[in-house]
């Protein structure tokens, strides 16, 4: 183990550049750029075989010096340089998946095989004009620009055809198969960057193009063939370098976004994502995010305090209801009438069913879209105002309802009723002799009205009375008040069917108005 860390600690830069995952994009520029070299020493040293240049002039200008091997670099010597440098990519690419590394080999191939060929090409055409200064300028604008223009260009060629397959596959992460699995994609800045690119090469080209056929016939086509093989490549590469590093800058405040709420559990709603100061969508969309952030925690604190609230509530009743079965369960002998003990842990039983009742449909009253149909809610209110005559909660009062013509709203019959069923039933509790019921229309609306005689609501207290669980201290007792939810419900019915339940100012007592569109359909 120690030797072999030690041969591991050994190890040279290139033994650490041959594990990188880009390897085949250097392997694959720098053959590129060494099979150029090569064949312009080689025109060189065999320029400088033939001799110093004669001093006739007619002699100089009909002396082929290096036509041999111009014509074998022409054919088949750039297919062969290309062969180089597909196979640099491939054995470079040991390690990656099959299908990557064979991908990248035959785009190195494709690339410099098409930039060798297009070099030998404009040999083989400046030979036969200028054949006594071909080699000494191949020499000079190969090593200075010819060469180094194909290695980067080829370079650039096989990384975008790596993309996302670049990752080793023995490195391959949680969900990236051998073959580079949903990983073999390339990231959205490079697909800019060559789309980009490839634009303004294309429009450079047709520049180009549009230039050589306006000059005279007779004009040399060196400078054209060069900016089209070479000129055109590189300024693609450019812009779309410079595309990928401004496309990169950009989106450099989405990934801190995406980190923010990557990190955001429910335990940390409190957490805000970065707005960048750049006043644009993307800062829009921060703002949006911590905008839906806050309604996410103050959604979550009202479920706290109203988990909270309902454990509250439901713990005094049950202690109570505990206390007095243990109490006659363990002193039987005190117990005289065993009847009354069963009635009043029943009507504990009911009160509590209530309450679980009540908290259901606040759990629920969300959850589902309440049904469409039209609800005449003239009938509705008579119908119950009958049925509460005859109810014990409503024995001493006088109940009247007005509703002379039909009111249709648009909504869900059962919870439009257990609206009015807990107006009915609020008012009922603190009323002290009528309670009068009215439906009427109201130009474009549908307003139901409850109105009792009882001691009413401060004005302090009319938007207290609809959180939940919230009781006055006058009904505040364990027989006549209330869970703190009959007025909450029928303001989240009212709500959900696109109204308003308020309370208005009355000259005795409380006045609950609640207001329909008519014919309007719910929000859901």
């Amino acid at each position: 183990m120690a030797e072999q860390k030690g041969r591991r600690g050994r190890r040279g830069p290139l033994a650490v550049l041959r594990r990188h995952r880009y390897w085949p994009v250097w392997a694959a520029g720098l053959a590129a750029a060494l099979v150029v070299a090569a064949a312009v020493i080689w025109l060189q040293a065999e320029d400088l075989a033939v001799g110093a240049l004669p001093w006739v002039i007619p002699e100089v200008i009909h002396t082929d010096r290096v036509g041999p091997q111009i014509a074998f670099l022409a054919w088949p010597g750039f297919l062969w340089g290309a062969a180089a440098v597909g196979a640099a990519g491939w054995l470079a690419g040991h390690g990656h998946a099959g299908a990557v590394r064979l991908r990248a080999a035959a785009v190195a191939f494709l690339t410099s095989g098409a930039l060798l060929f297009t070099y030998t090409r404009w040999l083989e055409q400046e030979n036969p004009l200028q054949p006594w200064l071909v080699a000494k300028e191949a020499y000079r604008w190969g090593l200075m620009f010819i060469g180094p223009s194909t290695g980067l260009l080829t370079a650039a060629a096989v990384w975008a055809a790596l993309g996302g397959g670049a990752t080793l596959a023995g490195r391959a992460g949680p969900g990236v198969g051998a073959e580079g699995g949903g990983e073999d994609r390339l990231p959205y800045r490079s697909r800019t960057a060559l789309v980009a690119g490839a634009a303004t090469g294309a429009l450079c080209a047709a520049g180009i193009e549009v230039l050589r056929r306006a000059q005279p016939d007779h004009a040399p086509g060196q400078p054209y063939w060069i900016a089209l093989t070479t000129g055109v490549p590189l300024v693609a590469l450019l812009t779309g370098v410079l595309v990928h590093v401004t496309a990169a800058r950009a989106l450099r405040p989405v990934e801190a976004i995406r980190r923010e709420l990557a990190d955001i559990t429910g335990q940390s709603l409190d957490r805000r994502v970065p707005v960048p100061p750049t006043g644009d969508v993307i800062a829009r969309l921060a703002v949006t995010t911590n905008d839906t952030l806050d309604r996410l925690e103050q959604a979550s604190s009202r479920q706290q305090q109203f988990v909270a609230d309902a454990a509250h509530e439901l713990r005094s009743p049950l202690a109570a209801l505990r206390a007095q079965l243990e109490t006659a369960l363990r002193h039987p002998d005190s117990v005289t009438d065993w009847p009354e003990v069963v009635a009043e842990a029943a009507a504990d039983v009911v009160r509590l069913q209530a309450l679980a009742d009540d908290l259901l449909l606040l759990a629920s009253h969300r959850a589902t879209a309440p049904a469409g149909e039209p609800v005449d809610l003239s009938a509705l209110a008579e119908d119950l105002v009958r049925e509460h005559r005859h109810l014990p909660d409503a024995t001493g009062l006088l109940l009247t309802c007005e509703a002379p013509a039909p009111a249709l709203v648009h909504g869900n019959a059962t919870r439009l009723e257990r609206l009015v069923r807990n107006l009915l039933a609020n008012a009922c509790r603190h009323a002290e002799t009528a309670i009068s019921v009215t439906v009427e229309t109201d130009g474009p609306s549908v307003v139901l009205t409850v109105q009792d005689d009882g001691p009413g609501i401060p004005p302090a207290d009319r938007s207290r009375v609809f959180d939940r669980f919230t009781r006055l201290d006058a009904s505040r007792t364990r027989t006549s008040g209330g869970a703190g939810l009959g007025l909450p419900i029928a303001r989240d019915i009212a709500t959900h069917h696109g109204g308003t339940l308020t309370i208005e100012d009355s000259a005795r007592g409380a006045r609950l108005a609640a207001r329909f569109p008519t014919g309007a359909r719910p929000s859901g």
